[in-house]
């Protein structure tokens, strides 16, 4: 099956894991990148319904004007994405992220939150992202509120790496064993292996 944005399966369990999660695999380096270009991008920022019709049309339109700012943002969110892989990797390893990667995400983080504003209503105080011109990297700004929000909410017990593909997901399982991205696709494929080599094993065994 051809690789789109389209089928590709959002199993990491919150914002920023998904976004991690736009190659194929990891393990070995990465084949296939689904943000090739920044359509790409506003593209998976509609899978991912972290911006909102409006935002991505306005988006659409400006990167048709400034090609070359466009794809400077698309540099950047890759770049961006490996830093967040890098930061969230050495976590579910439970070692100490690297310093220069902690120094780059905290960057990141403080320039984006300059851009948060608060809006009240009846039901109370709604979050806003991004300011009221049209910014080519408002996708990347509800992706480093969710990191920071996995990093300041849930336990890092609960991030994990997949050990056949290298993606990252939120173990949200109730006994927080989940050891897999996908049980139907990285655990099945891992449990016809072992039988594989159980069965070799065993007919060099006779």
């Amino acid at each position: 099956m051809m690789r789109t944005l389209d089928n590709l399966q959002m199993d990491g369990g919150c914002l920023v894991f998904n976004f991690v999660n736009t190659v194929n695999t990891r393990k070995p380096a990465p084949e296939f990148d689904y943000l090739e270009t920044f359509e790409d991008v506003l593209t998976w920022s509609a899978k991912a319904e972290s911006l909102d019709r409006a935002q991505l049309q306005s988006l659409s339109e400006y990167a048709v004007q400034k090609p070359d700012a466009a794809l400077a943002v698309l540099q950047d969110v890759i770049e961006a994405r490996e830093m967040l892989y890098g930061l969230f990797s050495a976590i579910a390893k439970g070692t100490p992220p690297d310093v220069t990667v902690t120094d780059a995400f905290n960057q990141r983080l403080s320039i984006a939150f300059q851009r948060i504003h608060l809006t009240f209503g009846p039901a109370g105080a709604e979050i806003h992202l991004g300011g009221k011109g049209v910014s080519l990297d408002e996708p990347l700004l509800p992706v480093l509120k969710s990191a920071f929000d996995i990093l300041t909410r849930d336990g890092f017990e609960r991030i994990k790496e997949c050990p056949r593909c290298g993606w990252l997901f939120l173990d949200t399982s109730k006994n927080g064993k989940r050891k897999w991205c996908d049980m139907n696709v990285c655990g099945s494929r891992e449990k016809s292996l072992e039988y594989y080599y159980r069965k070799t094993k065993a007919r060099h065994n006779t």
